[in-house]
């Protein structure tokens, strides 16, 4: 159940999304890569809304964005939900990973994280006698743990995943206490994840899901996408307005 009695955070709009309906976002030292719903291109804009660089993504409703491992991966909130990574610099699609109960979560935020907190990557099975010795198909991936982590927001099960970002493997699970999770950053060995139906904001522990603090965010309908940038600014995408606002 969803508090009323909570601290609000007031937001200001910055500028307009790049596309047509906002939802991904991260921030980067350049500034912040910003995914479209509809168009499902994903932009890397300054902090003032400029556009440096855009590509294309088979991603469909793409919705979380995220950065890490020399990679800007990208949700695609339709059946099956899946991650796509892509090269930051082309844009090529380097990999795609089915995440677990594909047909049911839906996908709406995703971050990159190394491996850490004590998580180790899951041992890859031994591999099969290869049917033609003289011609084997090579490794389906670099193995687990060659690429860190991702912790993605489940709206339609009210989980958070924690997967290998190389293999799809489910690391951990968190469980999420309201409908419609979406953004989400880490901050201070904490996972802070947003719900778009109130704005309200829950700062988690990663180890068991225990909600540690409750806020709300104000200034802007609907928060989706959420990003903190190094310098501990807060970002907010807003789908229903197209509109990037921040908290300062």
């Amino acid at each position: 159940m969803v508090s009323t009695l909570v601290r609000t955070v007031a937001a200001r709009v910055a500028f307009k999304g790049p596309g047509i309906q906002v939802n991904g976002l991260e921030a980067v030292p350049e500034g912040l890569w910003v995914s479209d719903q509809q168009n499902n291109r994903t932009y890397l804009v300054d902090y003032h809304g400029a556009v440096l660089h855009s590509f294309r993504s088979p991603a469909r409703n793409a919705s979380g964005t995220s950065v890490g491992a020399g990679s800007v991966w990208v949700a695609s909130n339709v059946k099956p939900s899946m991650v796509f990574r892509h090269d930051p610099a082309s844009g090529e699609c380097l990999a795609s990973l089915h995440l677990p109960n594909a047909a049911e979560g839906g996908v709406h935020g995703i971050l990159w994280r190394p491996f850490e907190l004590g998580v180790t990557p899951i041992p890859a099975p031994p591999r099969p006698p290869e049917l033609f010795p003289t011609a084997h198909g090579g490794a389906l991936n670099e193995g687990p743990g060659g690429s860190g982590t991702l912790w993605v927001t489940r709206p339609g099960t009210l989980v958070i995943d924690h997967i290998d970002a190389e293999t799809g493997d489910q690391l951990g699970q968190l469980p999420f206490p309201v409908t419609r999770s979406h953004g989400l950053y880490w901050e201070d060995d904490t996972l802070v994840v947003v719900e778009t139906n109130h704005n309200h904001v829950y700062r988690l522990d990663p180890r068991n899901g225990a909600v540690l603090d409750e806020w709300q965010l104000t200034g802007v309908p609907e928060v989706h996408a959420l990003a903190r940038g190094a310098d501990g600014r807060v970002w907010i995408g807003d789908a229903s307005t197209n509109e990037i606002a921040v908290v300062e």
